[in-house]
């Protein structure tokens, strides 16, 4: 049976005839209607559980006595469920040896998990005609006419619109069964399902935290005169060599991932050591590098704003321009124009 994208080997009928509430639904069912509810597991030859049990009208159980009889009743029902397939819904017909049976496929996701049957009443009073008409059709069976009759006119019967009242009841049963049949199967799959992934993720988390200190330790090894203390650990050692990847790529679209690769660290713990570390973003510190190499530039060359904007690793020149005066507290333009003032005195 597929649920839910698994495919397991699973019985419907096992879990449901378990379930308190299937019995009562088939209880309230049966006594308000009178009919015998079958369930069946996949396939034709799929295990066949009744309720009420042993309740088979005695028309029914005369016709199935013999293999033949049997197997005709089972085709009736494979035709049946088929057409309730098509259908999506519930289809009612009538069976080789003239009583009216009600189908309904169980379905999930469109995977057949079973199928429920009802009915096996008559839609008038038995007729004579009728009944002998059905006799020459059941002749193979060698069922005399006389225990025919006296079975036949024993079957329960039900107006067309009480049986089709009947039948959309059972079609709104049936689409609760399925959804608490899958719904406490997937609730058990998904705690076992968790219960792994939390395993899992344990395991990633140990491995994770023994590669980030055996990065931290290899580092540490490779040590370039830094102003690291040595009070300050490896993690101070880590975010001084980011740094300094920085100073040299600040003019390059460069994003916190290859900052973080550089260093060898997973981008998520290498933000964290860096807030850290560096006492704010990776974000907010390359910002503030762009502005010190823009002020540079705009103080010790005659370059045009816009190609300082370039060179100092920024993309948009409005963005620039808001960005510089919110740390400078002016404008490019008017840093400029001080400096220059100020060189001239």
């Amino acid at each position: 049976m597929l649920i839910a994208g698994l495919t397991v080997e699973y019985s419907v009928l096992q879990h449901l005839t378990s379930l308190k509430i299937l019995s009562q639904l088939c209880e309230i069912y049966y006594r308000n209607t009178g009919m015998l509810i079958s369930f069946q597991d996949p396939g034709s030859e799929g295990r066949i559980v009744d309720y009420p049990k042993d309740q088979k009208s005695e028309y029914c159980k005369l016709i199935q006595a013999s293999s033949e009889g049997l197997e005709r009743c089972r085709e009736c029902d494979r035709q049946g469920l088929a057409a309730a397939r098509r259908k999506a819904s519930y289809h009612i017909y009538h069976c080789h040896a003239g009583l009216v049976d009600v189908a309904i496929a169980l379905e999930y996701k469109g995977a057949q998990i079973g199928s429920m049957y009802t009915g096996q009443v008559l839609l008038e009073p038995p007729k004579t005609r009728r009944l002998r008409q059905i006799h020459r059709n059941l002749r193979s069976l060698g069922i005399t006419f006389e225990r025919l009759e006296e079975a036949y006119r024993r079957v329960k019967v039900v107006g067309k619109s009480r049986l089709l009242f009947f039948a959309k009841l059972l079609h709104l049963f049936a689409n609760y069964i399925v959804k608490a049949e899958n719904e406490l199967y997937l609730q058990k799959m998904v705690g076992l399902k968790a219960r792994e992934l939390a395993r899992r993720e344990l395991e990633k988390i140990k491995l994770e935290k023994t590669l980030k200190d055996l990065t931290i330790s290899v580092l540490e090894t490779r040590r370039r005169p830094v102003a690291v203390t040595p009070q300050q650990g490896a993690g101070h050692e880590v975010i001084a060599k980011a740094q300094g990847f920085i100073q040299e790529n600040f003019s390059k679209d460069i994003r916190l991932e290859d900052v973080a690769r550089a260093v060898y660290l997973s981008p998520n713990y290498f933000s964290s050591l860096f807030r850290r570390v560096a006492g704010s973003t990776f974000r907010s510190y390359l910002v503030v590098k762009r502005i010190e190499a823009a002020r540079s530039l705009l103080a010790e060359t005659q370059l045009p704003i816009k190609e300082i904007v370039a060179r100092s690793g920024f993309k948009d020149y409005n963005y620039f321009n808001r960005t510089f005066t919110s740390v400078c507290g002016t404008t490019p333009a008017r840093f400029r124009c001080r400096v220059v003032r100020k060189k001239a005195s």
